[in-house]
């Protein structure tokens, strides 16, 4: 079975809410059954009623009118003292049945949302923690759509899809058995045509699965394409490319609009032909129920038990026949999200020891990039505490260097060691993996903060951190001045990437971030380029003031800074 791999995902994901879900279906079922008892209950009334007129009994109204009608009730209920015991019932369970739904209803929107973010977060999780050349293969905005989506897609289908089936199927159980009771070629013609609708169901099930599917990749390239624009705006307006980005959007839309069409096409057709052969039912039933009673062969009340069964075992296997089409949405988004699970996750180990000075050493490392040596048995050493600068032309390979140091990208052969002294004094040693980050302080190319607080932003760093300390490293980064003059301070709200900030303020808070770490080793990768060359070198010299300052790593290109530093790796000499 080809989706049987998806199908055990998902009940892998359900099983920890199974006992939720149960009172759920429990409820429900609850509700059918009492339904169906509420259907026994006016056949009852019905046959009360015409049983007064077929005995002949001197009860009638001296009119028609509402008073004289009123004043029939007495009479009939002395005649008939059921038909007020099951109208009280009737309104009885009508109250019980209002309340069962309403706290099912409440149940099921609490456990939507709670299933729907279990998923969610064990996804985003997955992410997080994935292989870093792994997970940015995938656009960021395809991501989103799996992440909202695709998510709620199955969460919600699962939740009221599982629910749904199950209580269906009770309720197909219960209303054959009672309409068998009653009449059992009735019962037969009703659910005869069930398995031809089950079938249509499957058959195209499979096709809108498909459609479903190219759905989902529609819209991720839809909501990329916008998300793009969006963020590059200044570049579309400085091309003066709104009218062009306008018809790509609608050329979007219409390729995505001819799988919609297609899809709901199906839909559609499916559904039609359930409710035909459902509509052939109730009308078989309805004639065979006519039959009977002109051969007074059966009471108004049993036909009127008879027309309500068989909807309520049509009504099941039209529920049912439809849950196919969900189904596949569920399986197709259920398996853009398990292509994110199945990413390889990077080991999570964390650092052992701590260290007070830590220095990198390349030793024969190579490294190609879609089949392009960028290293051939590279050799380089970078002292503990040193300051350093990685510089050479554009394309050269600096960036990789760090993705190295990282472990975001791993060797093709030789190794990379982190190499120091640890806080008692001994040398410490460890090869490169995801653990070495614990020792590292990154500041990235371009605005990397993120909206909330600048306090906010510098915690990310190190979540101890005291409005006293982040006073200091705001000091540290000549940016302190600035910050006091706001009218919140440091709980100032900043918007996406810094709005609201100069980049050069931006990229000053980004500095303090990695700062706030207090890593034995930091990287600047370009991170300084909206500075001016004086600023940029009042903040290295702040760093190197630093006490037990960490080793620098700067990806520059400006020569000016170079005087301030220990040393400079050319990479284009070293690579010669």
């Amino acid at each position: 079975m080809k989706n049987k791999p998806t199908i055990h995902w998902l009940f892998s994901q359900i099983y920890a809410f199974l006992p939720q879900l149960s009172v759920i279906v429990f409820l429900n079922s609850v509700v059918t059954f009492t339904g169906i008892y509420m259907a026994v209950i006016a056949k009852n009334l019905i046959d009360s009623a015409t049983s007064l007129v077929s005995t002949g009994a001197d009860i009638s109204p001296a009119g028609a009118g509402v008073s004289q009608m009123l004043s029939y009730i007495p009479a009939v209920i002395r005649e008939q003292p059921d038909i007020l015991r099951n109208i009280s019932l009737y309104l009885a369970i009508i109250m019980i049945n209002l309340t069962i739904s309403m706290t099912a209803s409440f149940l099921s929107v609490y456990l939507n949302e709670k299933f729907e973010f279990f998923i969610r977060r064990k996804m985003f999780d997955n992410i997080m923690k994935s292989k870093w050349p792994d997970i940015t293969g995938y656009h960021s905005e395809d991501l989103m759509v799996r992440l909202t989506s695709d998510v709620r897609n199955v969460a919600s289908g699962l939740i009221n899809t599982c629910t749904t089936i199950v209580v269906l199927v009770v309720g197909l159980i219960a209303a054959f058995g009672t309409l068998f009771y009653y009449d059992r070629v009735i019962a037969v013609f009703a659910f005869a045509l069930g398995p031809i609708a089950v079938y249509f169901s499957v058959f195209f099930g499979k096709k809108i699965k498909f459609y479903q599917e190219k759905v989902q990749e529609s819209e991720a390239k839809y909501r990329a394409f916008m998300q793009e624009n969006i963020a590059n705006i200044i570049v579309v307006k400085s091309f003066t490319a709104e009218d062009l980005m306008s018809e790509r959007l609608y050329n979007l839309y219409r390729e995505r609009m001819k799988i919609v069409v297609k899809k709901n096409r199906l839909t559609i057709f499916l559904s039609t032909i359930v409710g035909l052969s459902f509509s052939l039912g109730y009308i078989g039933a309805l004639s065979w129920g006519v039959l009977k009673i002109s051969m007074n062969m059966m009471s108004f009340g049993t036909l009127s038990i008879f027309l309500s069964l068989v909807a309520r075992i049509q009504s099941p296997i039209m529920g049912l026949a439809q849950t196919v089409p969900h189904l596949s949405s569920i399986i197709a988004s259920a398996g853009r999200i398990i292509e994110i699970d199945e990413q390889m996750i990077e080991g999570q180990e964390k650092a052992k020891q701590k260290v007070s000075k830590m220095g990198i050493i390349f030793k024969d490392v190579n490294y190609s990039y879609k089949n392009k040596k960028v290293f051939d048995r590279l050799n380089l050493e970078i002292k503990p505490g040193s300051l350093v600068a990685v510089t050479g032309a554009s394309g050269i390979g600096k960036t990789t260097l760090i993705r190295l140091m990282m472990n975001f990208v791993e060797v093709a052969g030789g190794a990379v060691t982190y190499r120091g002294i640890s806080e008692d004094g001994g040398e410490t040693e460890m090869p490169v993996s995801p653990a070495v980050r614990d020792y590292i302080s990154y500041v990235p190319q371009g605005n990397t903060l993120f909206s909330g607080s600048i306090k906010d932003n510098l915690l990310i760093g190190n979540q101890e951190l005291q409005n006293e300390d982040i006073c200091n490293i705001l000091k540290a980064v000549a940016l302190l001045d600035f910050v006091n003059s706001l009218p919140d301070g440091i709980e100032t709200i900043i918007g996406e990437k810094g709005h609201g900030l100069s980049e050069g303020q931006a990229e000053r808070i980004a500095i303090a971030r990695a700062l706030a770490k207090s890593a034995p080793v930091v990287i600047f990768d370009e991170a300084t380029a909206a500075l001016d060359e004086k600023n940029e070198q009042e903040i290295i010299k702040s760093i190197r003031n630093i006490k037990n300052h960490p080793t620098c790593i700067f990806i520059t290109h400006r020569r000016g800074t170079l005087s301030l530093m220990d040393e400079e790796i050319n990479l284009e000499k070293i690579l010669k």
